[in-house]
């Protein structure tokens, strides 16, 4: 990803911020999506502690169980695959217990994953391994991926909007309000994975099938760095029956700075929401809180003895 700079001649006098011309909203829109795609390239190879809190909701939304695991977070890139990434938990303790020999499983579990024959079944190793406590839901992939209307594979499905400039965190932020306004086939709710996309929320389908998924939401976009500091975003449907689209998904991502010149993750909160086809209504099903120390570059990086 390529990061935009402004530069100054040495005869150029420096101007006041509020003398100075505004991007418009699709100026905004190109050179964020470039910082998101540099976020991307960046971001492989981290290392943090992630401490991630599952609740799950009865059908009145009474927290009926909660689940809190601890886990050494490492953005992993495949050994197979250069540029295939994913998230991998070495989970440290599961409400409070710690977990036995946890760093020689770690060791022993790559050991196994370097002998894996595809980048897919690798990659499938690691989610497997990393989930196998999230028993209430299993949800991967949202580190690893900042803006996702800002990619260029479905930006034109999106309406963009600026709809102001506040303060997020210590940072001036354009306010970037995003819609859905037609289908794109890399953006779907499914109930097993059917092919590559941009986003797959997986649910059982059950009488969602055939509705039209949407993307809506905002962002909050550095005004000198065009980095992205934080972003809500929700999916909606209209099931059949239903006079309106509900929300049936939604995420809060916040992201905070760091030495590796990008923002990386802070806290990250996902909600996932039960639709009652009879009552016509939607309760909270499952709320996943994440929150994460700062990233580091591991000292020893898993790598293969095969030669290139």
């Amino acid at each position: 990803m390529v990061t935009c700079f402004g530069l100054l001649t040495t005869a150029a006098r420096p101007q006041s911020r509020q003398n100075q011309p505004q991007p418009n909203v699709g100026e905004i829109v190109l050179r964020s999506a470039a910082e998101a795609k540099r976020y991307r390239d960046e971001f492989k190879n981290l290392l943090a502690k992630e401490t991630k809190t599952i609740r799950v909701f009865d059908k009145s939304e009474n927290l009926k169980k909660e689940r809190t695991i601890v886990s050494n977070f490492l953005v992993y890139e495949s050994m197979k695959h250069a540029g295939d990434v994913t998230e991998f938990r070495n989970v440290l303790s599961v409400d409070g217990k710690p977990i036995e020999n946890a760093d020689e499983r770690a060791v022993e579990f790559f050991e196994r994953v370097l002998k894996a024959k595809s980048s897919e079944s690798e990659l499938e190793k690691i989610a497997k391994e990393s989930l196998r406590f999230d028993t209430e839901l299993q949800i991967a992939g949202l580190t690893l991926f900042q803006g996702i209307a800002l990619d260029d594979r479905v930006r034109d499905s999106f309406v963009f909007e600026v709809v102001g400039r506040e303060n997020s965190g210590n940072s001036d932020a354009y306010v970037l309000r995003y819609r859905q306004s037609k289908p794109s086939a890399l953006i779907w709710i499914s109930d097993k994975p059917a092919g590559p996309a941009v986003l797959d929320y997986a649910f059982d389908l059950g009488n969602l099938k055939g509705a039209d998924p949407r993307l809506g939401g905002t962002l909050w976009i550095d005004t000198t760095t065009f980095q992205i500091l934080r972003e809500i975003r929700h999916l909606s449907i209209q099931p059949i029956g239903f006079d309106a689209p509900v929300t049936i998904a939604s995420n809060d991502l916040e992201y905070s700075t760091s030495e590796f010149g990008i923002h990386t993750p802070r806290q990250i909160v996902h909600v996932q929401f039960r639709l009652d086809a009879k009552k016509k209504q939607v309760t909270k099903e499952v709320e996943y809180t994440a929150t994460y120390s700062d990233f580091v570059r591991p000292r020893v990086e898993v790598k293969s003895d095969k030669p290139n």
